[in-house]
Parts: structure tokens; C-alpha cells; sequence
């Protein structure tokens, strides 16, 4: 489990694709030093197990399930993905619960500079359109964020200046693809039905 607060940006270094599975070589400094072979970390807002580290770089395996259904598919060396370690017992929840299961992959329609923030404009997927509510959690590439506005087509995010100059939103245009993850809580409390 996470909390949509991201840690650190880590840079692509390795991709290396087979038919069934996916490594992945995330280059990291801060959670290199304390994570350890078999830790749960969050990749732009996927869940992944560590599965070796050396070299400033954490290796990461996905399967065949995950590549399709997140941008991770879309991944090019010198990318730079959205890190946080998973929630220890007793560390402060900042953001909400994330447990790092996407739900689904959406466009960016439209980046708004205003006075001192961004807005984001992001296309709802219709199957999930219910779980965008006004005030409501959504994690976007791991991040934390509260949904603005609803219309039948799009929610808006504000991203304040400290979460766009510390994580990948910085280097997002219209168009990019962006892994999406409901309020877990609002999904549970609709038995999760679409």
C-alpha cells in the first residue's frame, strides 16, 4: 500500500521485453539506498516487486497483464517515473490510500498554467467515470491528487508547484498517456461493480 506522495523521479536506464515479461532498470538514489530485493515500490503508480538492485539501479519484473493495462508499455530509455516506497507501520499517511492496482491508462486533454499552479484537464474513462467525483482521491502516475471539476468527459486536478517541479508531471504535454487509480475506499463502498 502507498500514499500518492511521491519520493523520488527515477530514470529509465534498462527495458529489456519478452513475450511474457517485462525488466525494467530504474535508476534511484535515495530509495536505492534502503530498498531492499523483494520490496513492493510504486512505478508511476504501479505496484512492482523489487527483484535486484545494483548500481544505483532497481530492477523491476512486470508481466504480460500489467504492461497492457498501464503506460508502462509506453516506457523509453531516459524516461523519468514517479517512485515511493511502500507505507510502513507507522509512517504518516500524507496523501490517501494507493495500493498500486490501476485501473486504467487516460489522456491528458488539456495543461492550463495559472498564476501560481497548473490544472490538468484529464480525460475520464468511461468505464470508471462514476469514482471521478468533485473532492474525490485519484491517483495519477502515483501521485495524490484531488479531482476539481467533473464534466462528462474530463476531471481536472490542480498540481501545485511543488508537486509538478517533484515528479514526471513536469514533462507531460497533451496527448500522454497517464496510469489512473480510483479512491479505493469509494471503490470498495460500490462493491467495485462497473
Amino acid at each position: 500500500m502507498f500514499t500518492g506522495i511521491v519520493k523520488e523521479l527515477g530514470e529509465i536506464e534498462k527495458i529489456s521485453k519478452s513475450s511474457a515479461l517485462t525488466k525494467i532498470g530504474v535508476k534511484a538514489k535515495a530509495i536505492f539506498i534502503d530498498a531492499a530485493v523483494s520490496d513492493s515500490i510504486s512505478v508511476d503508480g504501479v505496484c512492482l516487486t523489487l527483484t535486484d538492485k545494483k548500481n544505483s539501479i532497481l530492477y523491476f519484473d512486470a508481466v504480460k497483464s500489467t504492461i497492457e493495462k498501464t503506460n508502462l508499455k509506453r516506457l523509453k530509455l531516459r524516461d523519468f517515473v514517479n517512485l515511493e516506497p511502500a507505507l510502513r507501520m507507522g509512517d504518516r499517511l500524507g496523501g490517501h490510500f494507493v495500493l498500486g492496482h490501476i485501473d486504467c491508462e487516460t489522456k491528458v486533454k488539456r495543461i492550463m498554467k495559472k498564476n501560481n499552479y497548473w490544472q490538468l484537464e484529464i480525460i475520464s474513462p468511461v468505464n470508471f467515470r462514476k469514482y471521478a467525483i468533485d473532492n474525490g482521491s485519484v491517483s495519477l502516475n502515483g501521485i495524490s491528487l484531488t479531482i476539481k471539476k467533473v464534466t462528462p468527459r474530463f476531471f481536472t486536478v490542480d498540481i501545485i508547484p511543488f508537486t509538478y517541479e517533484n515528479t514526471n508531471l513536469k514533462y507531460k504535454k497533451v496527448g500522454d498517456w497517464l496510469n489512473v487509480e480510483f479512491d479505493y475506499l469509494l471503490k470498495s463502498a460500490d462493491g467495485h461493480r462497473l
